[in-house]
């Protein structure tokens, strides 16, 4: 326990000892409306990147070995199907 309330001490002090201090030209930048802006964009390059990769994913899926051989065999066993239902009629 005194080991434990030790490092606390240790760590708050060494957190307030090391505050960092925006310089003038961070303080005058950083409005409410830049984070906005700046969160806004950071969104929106996100979404770009993520539905990018996603659409480049199932493309990467659809076009696999598996895949093709799995729509092949469908697709066969399908038109067997259908030649016996209609040479049965």
């Amino acid at each position: 326990m005194k080991l434990l309330l030790a490092l606390s001490v240790i760590l708050v002090t060494f957190c307030v000892l090391t505050e960092c201090k925006p310089s003038k030209a961070d303080a005058e930048s950083k409005t409410i409306k830049d984070h906005l802006e700046t969160a806004g964009t950071a969104i929106k390059d996100f979404g770009t990147k993520v539905g990018e990769k996603t659409k480049d994913f199932f493309k990467d899926l659809h076009n696999s070995e598996p895949m093709t051989k799995t729509r092949n065999w469908f697709s066969e066993t399908f038109k067997k199907i259908k030649e016996k239902v209609s040479s049965s009629d």
